[in-house]
């Protein structure tokens, strides 16, 4: 569904660029309509549902990269770029940010940092709260402001990057990001296994808690979600434990060595 069938649209505002913007908040604030920050509009059940007619504002037009100094592992995008898109550039120079969240092609850089959305790696990679290192946002007035900067050991000032990371747009509608980045693992793996019962698949991730590999995504699959990844494996089971790791080749290897010793261990393949 669209937004205009989940929220209390009445029309939608394509503004392309950060100073229109500007003006269209501007100008929302001076008639007093309510704005709804839109982007890639993957996330519009998060939070309450707003119960005002109002004005959606599309950040879609506004997605260009505006520096990208890849040896300073930064790079500084407008909101409205989706992850898909960003990712595609920064892999031209060895780079990622190792966020991995669902629908990455639709999804916009703006709306994953307003609904803190991280996907499975956010345990062993971090979380993309710890890649924000400079914003740009358009507060309910119209007033344009920013916190952080361009280089990452920027500490100076209030931490605004923190504060509307996973604010839903409540505070400000975000327009411009800075991000710290991270080369490209040399190598991912994605290992898969049947668990026939509960109390093996608790005994496997305690296991998989003390084990000397340091997989960087974890998922227990039941129900459901099962069943998408149970084609994959052979036999019948209560759920299927997936786990992810990178690094650098030996490294990989060596934690896949390790995990399969550990599985055919508690009799699993």
């Amino acid at each position: 569904m669209s937004a205009t069938d989940q929220l209390p649209i009445d029309e939608i505002e394509r503004p392309q660029d950060q100073g229109e913007l500007v003006q269209c908040v501007q100008t929302c604030y001076q008639q007093g309509l309510p704005m709804y920050p839109l982007g890639g509009e993957t996330s519009l059940g998060f939070g309450l549902v707003p119960q005002d007619q109002g004005i959606g504002v599309s950040l879609n037009g506004v997605n260009r990269i505006v520096d990208f100094p890849a040896r300073d592992l930064t790079v500084t995008v407008e909101a409205g770029a989706t992850l898909a898109s960003l990712s595609s550039t920064l892999a031209e120079e060895g780079l990622c940010l190792p966020v991995h969240v669902p629908e990455a092609a639709t999804a916009t850089v703006g709306g994953m940092v307003a609904t803190n959305a991280n996907g499975p790696g956010r345990y062993g990679l971090g979380t993309v709260r710890d890649y924000v290192i400079g914003i740009h946002a358009v507060d309910g007035t119209g007033t344009a402001f920013q916190g952080g900067g361009r280089v990452v050991k920027n500490v100076a000032g209030y931490d605004m990057c923190k504060l509307l990371t996973g604010s839903l747009g409540t505070l400000a509608i975000i327009s411009q990001l800075t991000f710290k980045l991270k080369p490209v693992p040399q190598k991912w793996l994605s290992l898969i296994c049947q668990l026939p019962d509960w109390e093996t698949a608790e005994s496997c991730l305690a296991a998989l808690v003390r084990s000397e590999a340091t997989p960087v995504a974890v998922e227990l699959l039941a129900g459901p979600t099962q069943s998408e990844a149970v084609t994959a494996v052979a036999g019948d089971g209560v759920a299927v434990l997936a786990v992810c790791c990178c690094g650098t080749e030996p490294e990989v290897d060596w934690m896949q060595q390790q995990l399969q010793q550990e599985w055919q261990s508690q009799g699993l393949s």
